[in-house]
């Protein structure tokens, strides 16, 4: 009989155990999250049984709550602000499409500490447009089919921690370019990026970051374009292929800075070269050896104009 009991209560209290898990694991993320649905009507106070209809309302709710943003299978027909501290989930990327209300402004404006992740951003001027001095993060993302660049980031000084960061996305089919920055820090890994209007991607001039692991292929102009001057940028393991002109542009404007890449990074069937050097003010050969290091292991093959090209001078 005592071991019955003991059976009993040993069982009771697993049930218990359960039940407290799943309130406060359940119950507690559920309440973490404004909810997003294209179908809701009805009652509409962001639960996940009473989701908001519009994007928008959710994350105005969510700033005003401290809390983040979860959308739900659906197309969607909004431009949206993201405003500081506050994350976007969509379900998946091929499941939740945003397009642009008016696309005469960005799909998206992402304001400091924000980040989106498992959506489709299409027919804006911008898929992206980043505030100045804001540190966002997107990721598992697809920018395709807006006027001009895909993500457009405004400039943060490099000193401070607003950095760029995009990972896992397919950034495609823009007007302009893929992605484009002002001076800023970034980190750019993983992505796919290609048929842009114009460039793959492009830095401005005094920015630091990492763009490694990236496919950049089929673009109008160059797969990407850099600046040296005050730069200091790692380009890794990568592969640059069909562009219309060539892989990699490095321009310098006379001030020295540091463009390195490593072995790994491929560079094949560009129409132009696989690396051109463009001089648009003096630049001595040992100011190119210093600021430009190429890996003598990384792989060329069948490119126009050749691997890489002599100093081409536009002054």
């Amino acid at each position: 009989m005592k071991k019955l009991n003991l059976k009993l209560l040993g069982g009771l209290i697993i049930v218990l155990v359960l039940i407290f898990s799943w309130i406060t694991l359940g119950v507690g993320a559920d309440s973490d999250l404004i909810y997003v649905d294209d179908d809701a009507s009805g009652t509409e106070d962001g639960s996940s049984s009473h989701p908001f209809e519009k994007i928008q309302d959710a994350i105005d709710e969510a700033r005003d709550e401290n809390k983040d943003v979860y959308v739900r299978k659906g197309d969607y027909e909004e431009n949206l602000k993201l405003w500081e501290g506050v994350e976007l989930q969509g379900s998946d990327r091929d499941d939740v499409e945003i397009k642009a209300d008016d696309d005469d402004d960005p799909v998206i404006k992402m304001y400091d500490n924000t980040e989106i992740r498992g959506v489709t951003l299409k027919d804006g001027q911008y898929g992206v447009l980043v505030n100045d001095g804001s540190k966002v993060y997107i990721g598992d993302c697809r920018i395709i089919d807006n006027e001009d660049d895909g993500i457009y980031a405004e400039e943060a000084k490099t000193k401070n921690s607003a950095i760029l960061e995009v990972r896992d996305s397919i950034i495609a089919h823009n007007g302009w370019d893929g992605i484009y920055t002002e001076e800023r820090k970034f980190s750019i890994k993983n992505n796919e990026i290609y048929n842009n209007d114009r460039d793959g991607v492009e830095f401005g001039k005094g920015s630091e970051g990492i763009f490694e692991g990236n496919r950049v292929k089929g673009n109008d102009g160059v797969g990407l374009r850099v600046t040296i001057d005050k730069s200091e940028l790692y380009i890794k393991n990568n592969t640059f292929r069909d562009n219309d002109k060539s892989g990699l542009e490095v321009g310098a404007e006379g001030k020295e800075g540091l463009i390195d890449l490593n072995r790994k990074n491929k560079f094949y069937e560009n129409d132009q070269y696989g690396i051109v050097r463009v001089e648009r003010a003096l630049f001595g050969d040992d100011q190119w050896n210093r600021s430009l290091k190429i890996d003598r292991g990384i792989k060329f093959w069948d490119n126009g104009w050749g691997g890489v090209s002599h100093s081409v001078r536009v002054y």
